[in-house]
């Protein structure tokens, strides 16, 4: 089965299960209104675990993102604050941190097998791993390499989970992982599925909070 037969079928797949919730939702309405009684549309554990599975497939097939977000850090010693655009193409990405005035900090290009980081004074900068890299040059820490995940709602694949708890609607509510704890309170509206809008993650005394303004996929 070629690559794009599975994404099809995939597509069609989550269609369905969406399509299906939509009918009962408005079966429900229908029937409040003509009965003159409120009804609350349930969803089930079990629907809820099906739109996790549909929801969680389609994601880890795409490739190809972008999401604008701030980013708030406060440990013991300091509070920081960046903008950035983090834009990810299969296993290589790249982050523009920025001022929250809109001017470009720095441009930190990755992958599994090296980072480099440039910075508006023209610095460059190389290394193996973009979390030590970013603490060496601002003093804050990003766990980039799970962050590409659990900014889409996500476990990072083959890791151990710690905690994984979905809300009613078959959404990541905690996720524990390589001893950060996540949670979602917002989801932004985002066809087919809902996309975080905010994610606080904490690890020993750093408590980042991540707040996602815009998300682009790129299905090319």
């Amino acid at each position: 089965m070629t690559r794009l037969t599975m994404h099809i079928k995939f597509i069609s797949h989550y269609r369905f299960i969406l399509q299906r919730y939509k009918c009962v939702i408005v079966s429900l309405i229908a029937m409040a209104l003509t009965g003159c009684v409120t009804v609350t549309p349930v969803i089930t554990k079990q629907d809820a675990d099906q739109i996790w599975q549909a929801r969680s497939e389609y994601l880890y097939q795409q490739n190809h993102w972008t999401a604008h977000l701030a980013l708030i850090g406060v440990t013991a010693e300091q509070k920081f604050k960046t903008r950035a655009i983090w834009e990810q193409k299969g296993d290589r990405y790249t982050i523009k941190l920025r001022d929250f005035i809109g001017r470009t900090v720095a441009i930190i290009d990755g992958s599994p097998e090296a980072v480099s980081a440039k910075t508006s004074k023209g610095e460059q900068f190389k290394g193996d791993n973009a979390e030590q890299l970013i603490k060496q040059l601002f003093d804050i820490q990003i766990p980039v390499a799970g962050m590409r995940y659990w900014l889409l709602g996500l476990p990072k694949p083959n890791v151990e989970i710690k905690q994984l708890a979905l809300n009613d609607q078959g959404l990541a509510e905690q996720v524990n992982q390589q001893g950060w704890a996540m949670s979602y309170p917002y989801y932004l509206e985002y066809d087919p599925f809902k996309m975080p809008s905010q994610i606080l993650l904490a690890y020993d005394d750093i408590d980042l909070t991540v707040k996602v303004s815009q998300w682009v996929f790129n299905t090319e």
